[in-house]
């Protein structure tokens, strides 16, 4: 359940309804996300290949040459959205809080590839947010990781605290720079509470992340190694 300061910062980023349907939509593509994406990018090619054969069989060859090129922008979205997982699952995973230059240059890119054109690719809602923060848009990482806020999950807590903190750095507006410290200070304290005695990816994310680490430090979060913990 979301607190009182991420029902605000909610509103703030202008998160429309339907939160329900999307969570459902996430939780099941999460479910299987080592596989799914495969198994829908095989039956779409299925399909292409099939349309393309009967419009060769027509000998319409506008149509073979209009759905084969319909083909190749599917092909590279898909790719793009692969490698998009790809990159970003380290710090989606805590594993690191810092992109080199060229991967975020390539990160930049590739989503501009997955969103550019009608069909987007689907790609996990954690990771998208993750994949925000890493590139320094915080509000579009909050818009993406509150989704996901009601799963328990330490991960997508300590992404949302970052987020948080990233917009309370950035902005110079008082109150909304307390509202978004508290979201941060919240959200961290779910990802402790959910995290295990043996995490030790969400102490080093935090110790990784400068503002992070300050903001909680100024708001007397004591923070610990999950060596230190009893």
């Amino acid at each position: 359940m979301m607190n009182k300061a991420e029902k605000i910062v909610t509103m703030v980023v202008a998160i429309g309804g339907g939160l329900a349907g999307l969570w459902g939509a996430y939780t099941a593509y999460d479910a299987s996300k080592f596989k799914q994406p495969f198994d829908e990018h095989e039956q779409i090619v299925k399909s292409f290949t099939s349309q393309i054969s009967s419009a060769e069989k027509r000998k319409d060859d506008k149509e073979v040459i209009r759905i084969s090129l319909l083909y190749e922008k599917y092909e590279e979205k898909w790719r793009a959205a692969r490698q998009v997982v790809k990159i970003i699952e380290p710090f989606e995973n805590l594993a690191t809080y810092s992109l080199s230059p060229n991967e975020s240059k390539s990160l930049r890119q590739l989503l501009a590839t997955v969103s550019s054109g009608e069909s987007d690719l689907p790609i996990p809602t954690k990771t998208l947010g993750a994949a925000y923060l890493a590139l320094g848009d915080y509000r579009r990482a909050v818009a993406q990781l509150n989704v996901v806020s009601s799963n328990n999950d330490s991960n997508t807590y300590a992404l949302k605290a970052a987020a948080y903190g990233g917009l309370a750095n950035s902005t110079n507006d008082p109150k909304a720079k307390w509202t978004y410290q508290e979201a941060a200070v919240d959200s961290f304290a779910l990802a402790h509470k959910a995290s295990s005695n043996k995490d030790k990816n969400l102490y080093g994310f935090v110790t990784a992340n400068p503002n992070l680490k300050k903001l909680l430090e100024e708001k007397g979060v004591e923070l610990t190694s999950p060596s230190n913990r009893r």
